[in-house]
């Protein structure tokens, strides 16, 4: 294989495994959770929070109601026990009795309405879990696949170092500074395949006469439009 061949292959690994160390960045950068799964998590953490203030609220109006309760049981015994005679403690009586059952209705109004609030929150709870769930399943469907394609670019650009490395050790000092300093100056794309008379980097139609001269590896010969050295295969 001529010098300009050889340094083509070499330019083709060069690529590939740019390409692949790309690659791995992208696959690197989607290992771990992602925010659709941090968010569904937040949402099923909110609305526990929620349903435990509402637990917490409806065990003080439980334990307020019972106190409620009691007061209300003393009241009665006193108002109908036969001791209170005196009309104006029994209106007294009468009075705190009224009050402490529209306290209690109060209560058991409240009550109700905590309670019907943790019955929706409890099935928007169980809606938010199952979709917790479904995006879990997925993410770590999607996470399998990510390690798998790491192993699988890790494993290739080891490969691909080690081919470069060898290329390089088999190449003159002069060719190696030659291919580094075009590829520096083109963008890593210094050679161009030319196929059918026209460059493939490119798609322009070359002269006739620097075709036929890449074809029979006469000198080094460029694009006249791209500037990148023209290799013709084979």
């Amino acid at each position: 294989m001529s010098v300009i061949g050889r340094l083509y292959q070499l330019q083709r690994v060069d690529l590939e495994r740019e390409e692949k160390t790309a690659h791995l960045a992208e696959i690197e950068a989607s290992l771990g959770e992602t925010d659709d799964l941090k968010q569904a998590r937040q949402m099923v953490a909110d609305m526990e929070d929620k349903l435990g203030r509402l637990g917490k609220q409806m065990r003080e109006l439980e334990l307020e109601d019972g106190a409620v309760g009691e007061k209300l049981k003393k009241n009665q015994d006193q108002l109908y026990g036969g001791r209170v005679q005196n009309p104006k403690e029994l209106k007294s009586l009468q009075g705190e009795a009224a009050a402490l059952q529209r306290h209690r209705s109060e209560l058991e109004e409240r009550e109700l309405e905590l309670m019907l609030a943790s019955e929706e929150g409890e099935a928007e709870l169980a809606e938010r879990r199952a979709r917790l769930r479904q995006i879990e399943d997925a993410w770590r469907a999607d996470q399998a696949g990510f390690f798998a394609e790491r192993d699988r670019l890790q494993q290739r650009l080891a490969e691909l170092e080690e081919l470069s490395a060898g290329m390089r050790d088999d190449m003159g000092g002069r060719d190696l500074a030659f291919y580094d300093d075009l590829q520096g100056r083109l963008g890593g794309k210094g050679i161009a395949l030319l196929k059918d008379g026209l460059c493939q980097a490119c798609g322009v139609d070359v002269p006739m006469t620097v075709a036929r001269a890449a074809e029979r590896g006469q000198g080094l010969n460029y694009c006249p439009i791209c500037d990148r050295l023209l290799y013709a295969g084979g």
